[in-house]
């Protein structure tokens, strides 16, 4: 029997418990997992364009205006002009970056439990099985 069928099983089963244990992880800052992904990829890549985001997210433009005018409200972004009068830089606030390395701090202890017993050579070879599986889907 093949074991690929069983792999994406396991990754379905793991999927939807984790991310409602990042919505409750999520929920005292009063956000959720699609504005939390923005937030993340501003802190890790800096200011970038709602089109830019729209992009890495995999989403659709309209959606990520709609999330980071939520995030500007909550002051966690911020909208700065750019050269051609039509585009914006979306970048995070001093509260911005504080928020995320909060979360980042409580993420990092729910994954250490996740993957409490399991080999760091285990845990990279995932990451590259993952990697190559997503680069095949968007071939």
């Amino acid at each position: 029997m093949k074991r690929q069928p069983q792999f994406f099983a396991e990754y379905i089963q793991l999927y939807r418990p984790l991310l409602n244990r990042l919505n409750t992880l999520l929920a005292p800052y009063s956000l959720f997992n699609s504005q939390w992904g923005i937030l993340k990829l501003l802190k890790l890549e800096g200011e970038m364009t709602s089109a830019e985001i729209a992009t890495r997210r995999q989403v659709e433009k309209p959606s990520v205006t709609k999330i980071v005018q939520r995030l500007l409200e909550m002051d966690l972004v911020s909208i700065r002009p750019g050269t051609d009068r039509r585009e914006k830089w979306i970048g995070l606030t001093s509260q911005g970056h504080e928020t995320v390395d909060k979360i980042v701090s409580e993420l990092e202890k729910v994954y250490c439990g996740l993957l409490e017993g399991v080999e760091l050579e285990d845990i990279e070879t995932a990451i590259r099985v993952m990697e190559t599986a997503r680069k095949n889907l968007n071939k």
